[in-house]
């Protein structure tokens, strides 16, 4: 975080230059709340933040870093093509109860079970690597999150790519992946409550795991209601 705030503002826009409304712009600090464009797609804010990411479902996200004081002109392309849903769930791997991700079966990565934690469930998909594992957290409950990167890798991250979905029945699905300063990757397919996840994973490991969260699909018959 910066030692002081800074003022950023600026427009959103479409890829035909037209006004964005209602567009988040996201991780800019605990001090920064509930922050969206206006009906102009404009935005006025004061961050700590060393980066921010402009989210609005069906669009692919914008990273920005913030740097001093600017006025800034944002595009996000889109419409972006919505998540796919599962043809075959029963082929997949599900945490079942209230989770909505299937994700693959892949040869070489190991498929965990099932695990109970208070009021979340979880199952790893892993393999070893020379210093130990690497491996994807898939996990699914009322108070497991918001489905979102954490700021700090946001914050850290060099090369930063996002899609927000629209999901069937009105589900907003996040896919996101960076590459910190150190090399490492991170990358997390999330909903509100559920998410599968990897993070501080080596370029050749990652590749593998993007292998079973590239794969992954939605179960529309266990939406109960929109998120």
């Amino acid at each position: 975080m910066s030692p002081s705030a800074v003022r950023l503002s600026g427009v959103v826009t479409d890829g035909a230059g037209r006004p964005l409304s209602d567009v988040w712009v996201l991780h800019a600090g605990n001090e920064v709340r509930n922050i969206t464009t206006d009906s102009q797609g404009r935005f006025d804010i004061r961050t700590r933040a060393p980066a921010v990411v402009f989210r609005k479902p069906g669009f692919q996200s914008q990273y920005l870093r913030v740097g001093g004081d600017r006025e800034v002109a944002i595009s996000l392309a889109g419409p972006a093509a919505p998540m796919k849903e599962c043809e075959t769930p029963s082929k997949l791997v599900s945490l079942g109860g209230g989770s909505v991700f299937c994700l693959p079966r892949i040869p070489g990565v190991h498929v965990g079970e099932v695990g109970v934690d208070t009021d979340y469930a979880y199952r790893w998909f892993w393999f070893r690597t020379h210093p130990g594992k690497a491996g994807i957290e898939h996990a699914e409950g009322a108070t497991w999150g918001d489905g979102l990167p954490f700021d700090e890798d946001v914050w850290s991250t060099r090369e930063y790519a996002e899609t927000a979905f629209h999901g069937p029945k009105g589900l907003f699905i996040v896919d996101a992946r960076g590459k910190s300063s150190d090399g490492k990757f991170w990358r997390i397919l999330g909903r509100f409550s559920e998410s599968a996840n990897y993070r501080d994973v080596p370029e050749r490991y990652a590749a593998l795991l993007d292998r079973v969260l590239d794969g992954a699909c939605v179960d529309a018959t266990q939406i109960k209601y929109p998120r």
